[in-house]
């Protein structure tokens, strides 16, 4: 019985391989089912395969140089002196106190006025600032101003008004300056004039 199964087997398994050839192998040779495509060539990134380098930057050299005057390890180093305080700003020089004004004028609806300030004339109308003051009100003769909350007046003054004396003024010919002339006495406008040879002379 043994003798005949190892034959049965080997028929079976002749039999398998002969399917499984019939079914790879078509009768003109080729193999059937077969459909083999080429892959796409593929690009080898060079750059991408190498590593991304640092970029050069620029260095604070100062913080060596700090090094080189301070040392780490040295025995006489003292922390770095404190920053100077920062200075206060200078108010801006108060100009007014000295101003003088020198005329108020209005017309066309708006007014303003004339003032002298560091010895320059200047002309100002209504809400006009200079060195930092504004002007906001003209009443007759008192113009006000401000600035920063605070206010301050400027009172025009009067014109001087001169007496007449009634001396005559002097002519733009006459002498300025000299020594006005006596009049004659009148003993000298009373005496006779006598004619001598030569000339004439007073007695």
């Amino acid at each position: 019985m043994k003798r005949y199964s190892l034959h049965l087997l080997l028929c079976v398994n002749a039999a398998l391989a002969l399917v499984l050839l019939w079914m790879w192998v078509s009768p003109d040779g080729t193999l059937r089912n077969v459909r083999w495509q080429s892959p796409e060539p593929r690009r080898s990134d060079v750059g991408g395969l190498m590593p991304v380098l640092p970029t050069v930057g620029t260095a604070d050299t100062r913080a060596f140089v700090a090094m080189l005057d301070r040392p780490l390890f040295s025995v006489s180093r003292r922390p770095p002196p404190p920053p100077p305080p920062p200075s206060a700003s200078e108010p801006p020089p108060d100009n007014l106190s000295s101003a003088r004004l020198s005329g108020v004028y209005s017309g066309g609806g708006e007014g303003g006025v004339i003032i002298q300030v560091a010895g320059k004339q200047h002309r100002l109308r209504m809400n006009d600032n200079i060195d930092g003051w504004v002007l906001k009100s003209i009443q007759d003769r008192v113009v006000s101003f401000s600035r920063g909350g605070e206010t301050r007046t400027l009172l025009l003054p009067r014109a001087a008004v001169t007496v007449y004396s009634g001396a005559p003024l002097p002519s733009p010919g006459s002498n300025v300056g000299q020594p006005p002339v006596a009049p004659p006495s009148a003993g000298a406008a009373n005496s006779p004039r006598r004619a001598v040879f030569g000339g004439s002379r007073a007695r």
